[in-house]
Order: structure tokens, then C-alpha cells, then sequence
């Protein structure tokens, strides 16, 4: 019976997995055979069932403050959960970490209209494909500096002050938000490059 309940689960997380990656498709123009586009759905999907790990964390953090509240209260303060405040600060890493890709995969980035919408189409594509390298090359850094950082903690032991859980799980969290985030800016950069070649001329001459 608990398999049976588990394979379900994770079936109906797995369904409603590529549904939303359908409907993020169909919002964000991610349409087409094209092998930059194929594989950026593709990896958004994979993006996407990590994030249910984030959400699991979410409603981890927020029962055990819940939790300590309740207690802080009954007891007029005397009594608390240990380690309760560090314990949310590091589990917030895991929530953050895991959600900024998101922002990626919808391209909800900022988009400053007023003034892009003025620029002819294919300077525009080819501005944000420079403002994309920009991104790139900063989520890169951050990523090598991830790896040095997870490398440090797992080789030291280093561990929390209060919980003294060790550190380098939520090193790894954040390295895989980096990586996620500099994938993500490989393939937009490549994509609005060749959006921006494939863009006729014509279209930057504004009609008489």
C-alpha cells in the first residue's frame, strides 16, 4: 500500500511537472524544434521538478517556526526550539536558491519598456544579448566561486554554529541555483543571437 501511494505521488507531481513546463512554454515563446530551444525545455522541466525540493523545504521551515511560536508562547517566552532561528536562515538558502532559476525559465527578468521598445528590433536583440553575456559571465563567476566554496566546507567539516549541521549541503544548493542560472544564460544568449541574425533588416527601417 505505501508504494502503491508513493508511485502515485510522484506520478501526479510528474504530470503536473509537464503541464506547467507546457504552459511556461507557451508563455515565454519557448517554441519550436530548434535544438537551443528543444533543450532549454527540456531543461526546464528538469529545473522545475528541483524546485518541488525547495517548496518541501518551505513547508519544513514554516512548520518548525510554527511550531516554535506556539511553544514561545505557552511558555511565556521560557521555552523554545533550539537552534529554531538558524535553522530557518539556512533552510531559506535552500527556498531562494532553488526559486531564482524559476525567474529564468517564465523570463520574468526586468524589462525596463519605455526606453527598450524605442530601440529597432534587431538592435534591441542584439543590446540584450550583450546584457545576457554581462549575466553570464557574473552567474559563471559565481558558479567557480560555489565550487571552491562547497569544496572548502566538505574538506574543513564546517558546521553551523548553533545546529551543528554541516554546511556544505546548502553549499551545493546554492551551486546548483548558480549552474542552473548560467545554463539558462548559455542558451538565451545563443537564442537571442540568432533571433537577432535571423531578424531581417527591413524591420529596423520605420515605415515612412
Amino acid at each position: 500500500m505505501p508504494v502503491k501511494f508513493i508511485r502515485n505521488l510522484f506520478g501526479r507531481i510528474g504530470e503536473k511537472i509537464r503541464k506547467s513546463s507546457d504552459e511556461i512554454a507557451q508563455r515565454s515563446g519557448m517554441i519550436g524544434n530548434a535544438p537551443v530551444t528543444k533543450f532549454r525545455r527540456g531543461f526546464s522541466l528538469f529545473v522545475g521538478g528541483i524546485n518541488y525540493l525547495g517548496l518541501a523545504s518551505c513547508f519544513v521551515m514554516v512548520f518548525v517556526v510554527a511550531i516554535d511560536v506556539i511553544i514561545r508562547k505557552m511558555s511565556h517566552s521560557t521555552i523554545s526550539i533550539k537552534g529554531s532561528n538558524e535553522f530557518s536562515a539556512y533552510f531559506m538558502i535552500v527556498i531562494v536558491m532553488l526559486a531564482i532559476p524559476t525567474l529564468r525559465i517564465t523570463k520574468g527578468h526586468v524589462w525596463v519598456s519605455m526606453f527598450v521598445d524605442k530601440y529597432p528590433p534587431r538592435f534591441r536583440l542584439y543590446w540584450l544579448g550583450v546584457i545576457q553575456l554581462i549575466e553570464l559571465a557574473v552567474f559563471a563567476m559565481l558558479t567557480y566561486g560555489g565550487v571552491l566554496k562547497l569544496m572548502n566546507f566538505i574538506s574543513t567539516g564546517t558546521t553551523t554554529d548553533v545546529l551543528n549541521m554541516p554546511k556544505w549541503p546548502f553549499a551545493l544548493v546554492c551551486l546548483i541555483g548558480f549552474a542552473e542560472m548560467t545554463i539558462f544564460m548559455i542558451l538565451d544568449t545563443i537564442q537571442t543571437f540568432m533571433d537577432a541574425g535571423n531578424t531581417p533588416k527591413q524591420a529596423d527601417t520605420k515605415p515612412e
